[in-house]
């Protein structure tokens, strides 16, 4: 009888995956390993000149992404980078993301910012592969077309997550799929339609709201409310919950992207928070509302996410956005975004995986996980 764990993934060992990925450079596995090393702030010239990176300040994002001026103060984010005096061949970021699961925390991370010489490809498995020991889970969210054979083969696969969207204005989604008829004829007509269905799914989920629950947007991450969410929080759902101070960093450090951050309390007690941040919208002139992360408390959780989506929803359409859209692998959250509209979209790149040394759902635990766009590494990018 099956005990529901999945088919662990199977690699070389990673003494094999260093002998072969040092004798492909012409090095030993010794230089290899000792070339690979923390990035400092010396490196930024090279890392720059690396990465190529246009459309923003490179260089202010290493700094908060990757606390390259900490000079050893601890920092949620750490670049490795393998380099020769002249220049980086490789890098790739981490993030610790702390896990929830069963009643404790465990070390978590999300890897980043995978970047290899074009003639150093076959590298990739040994990047990754390197960094595993530094945590006890680590998490793959998301791929594109070069790197999703990689996640399939490193990690246990768990669910797939979707895509949802709630479109505010249904001509521009339709005329960015090309349904626009000729002239837009489609696109002028049905587009009321569509809207009116879906303002009117808000109106009717926003009458199955439970009343005595609050939504407010808040300046700072405030660290008892999270301290309340982390003590409420389900054993049998896996999660990334950071530290307050961690997602301060996160949402409102961040020189690419400023999120904006709405708690939910219930007779003074905190029960949910939501960030979200209007990013461009490419094609239609206006801004779509991307939401990064949620947590809700136990108990009536379909009524607090509710809530706050319906705030976000009334914050979207004051600032005239377009959609407002996430990825989500919560089933727990699918019925109550069904109910406000949102609609759904499957790509095969939206895969999530784990790798864990304890037992965790994929891995030999049970119950389910929560992965939200937290656990992706958009920093305002999308």
């Amino acid at each position: 009888m099956s005990d529901g764990r999945a088919p662990r993934p199977t690699l070389p060992p990673l003494t094999t995956t260093t002998r072969m990925f040092a004798r492909s450079l012409g090095w030993s596995p010794e230089h290899l390993l000792s070339s690979f090393r923390p990035a400092t702030a010396a490196d930024l010239p090279a890392l720059l000149a690396f990465r190529q990176r246009k459309g923003w300040d490179d260089a202010a994002y290493l700094r908060w992404r990757y606390g390259l001026d900490a000079k050893g103060e601890a920092w949620p984010g750490q670049l490795w980078l393998l380099r020769t005096d002249d220049k980086v061949l490789a890098v790739v970021g981490r993030e610790a993301q702390r896990i929830h699961y069963g009643g404790q925390a465990f070390d978590g991370q999300l890897l980043m910012d995978i970047q290899l010489l074009p003639e150093l490809e076959g590298g990739g498995v040994w990047l990754n592969q390197s960094m595993l020991a530094h945590a006890d889970v680590t998490l793959a969210v998301g791929a594109n077309e070069h790197s999703i054979g990689l996640v399939r083969r490193m990690f246990s696969p768990l669910p797939q997550r979707s895509y949802r969207v709630l479109p505010l204005d249904s001509a521009a989604m339709l005329r960015q799929r090309g349904v626009g008829g000729v002239g837009g004829v489609f696109a002028r007509v049905g587009a009321p339609v569509l809207d009116a269905g879906w303002s009117l799914a808000h109106r009717l989920a926003h009458h199955r709201t439970h009343a005595g629950i609050d939504v407010a947007e808040v300046g700072q991450v405030p660290p008892q409310d999270i301290e309340a969410l982390r003590a409420s929080l389900e054993p049998r759902i896996a999660c990334v919950l950071p530290s307050a101070a961690h997602l301060q960093w996160r949402l409102f450090d961040n020189p690419r992207a400023r999120y904006r951050l709405l708690v939910a309390h219930r007779r003074g007690s905190c029960v949910g928070y939501m960030a979200v941040r209007n990013v461009a919208d490419d094609g239609t002139g206006k801004t779509g509302m991307h939401i990064l992360d949620w947590k809700t408390a136990p108990g009536d959780a379909g009524a607090v996410l509710t809530a706050l989506l319906q705030s976000v929803i009334r914050s979207a359409r004051a600032d005239r956005c377009s959609r407002v859209f996430t990825t989500v692998l919560d089933e727990q959250a699918v019925p109550v975004l069904k109910g406000l509209g949102f609609l759904a979209r499957s790509s095969p790149l939206l895969v999530a995986g784990v790798h864990a040394t304890v037992p965790l759902p994929g891995n030999g635990g049970e119950g389910r996980w929560q992965i939200t766009d937290l656990s992706f590494d958009s920093d305002g990018i999308y």
